[in-house]
C-alpha cells in the first residue's frame, strides 16, 4: 500500500468541531510517524464547471508516507489509527471507507512493485 483514502459524511452543524478534532489527530499521528502526510479535503460539486459545495458535506482524509514505507509501518499507522479514532467526537454520518492504493507497475512490468 502507498496511500489510504478515508472518505464519510460529515452531520450538517458538525463540521467545525469535527474539523479541529481530526486535524488535531493527524498532527498527532505525522508527529508519531516520522514521513506520514495526511490531509483532510471536502468534495465540491462541479455545476457548469463552477465549484459548489453540497448541503451534507463529504469528506475525505489522506495519507501516504514520504519515502519508502514497509508493511510494519503501514501496520503501526494503521493501529495508531485505531486508537485515535476512538476518540473523535460525534459528527460522522455512517461509515467511514476506506481505500488503499499503490503505483501501476511500469509499462513493460508483469507485476505491481514491491513494498
Amino acid at each position: 500500500m502507498s496511500a489510504l483514502y478515508i472518505y464519510y459524511r460529515v452531520q450538517p452543524g458538525r463540521e467545525q468541531v469535527l474539523a479541529e478534532a481530526i486535524r488535531g489527530m493527524q498532527a498527532r499521528l505525522r508527529a508519531a510517524m516520522p514521513g506520514l502526510a495526511a490531509s483532510l479535503l471536502q468534495r465540491v460539486e462541479l455545476n457548469s464547471g463552477q465549484p459548489t459545495r453540497s448541503p451534507q458535506s463529504t469528506w475525505m482524509e489522506s495519507y501516504h508516507f514520504n519515502g519508502h514505507a514497509d508493511q510494519r509501518a503501514w501496520a503501526s499507522f494503521q493501529g495508531a489509527l485505531a486508537r485515535e479514532l476512538g476518540a473523535l467526537p460525534e459528527g460522522i454520518d455512517g461509515e467511514r471507507h476506506a481505500e488503499a492504493f499503490s503505483p501501476l507497475p511500469a509499462a513493460g512490468a508483469t507485476s505491481p512493485p514491491k513494498e
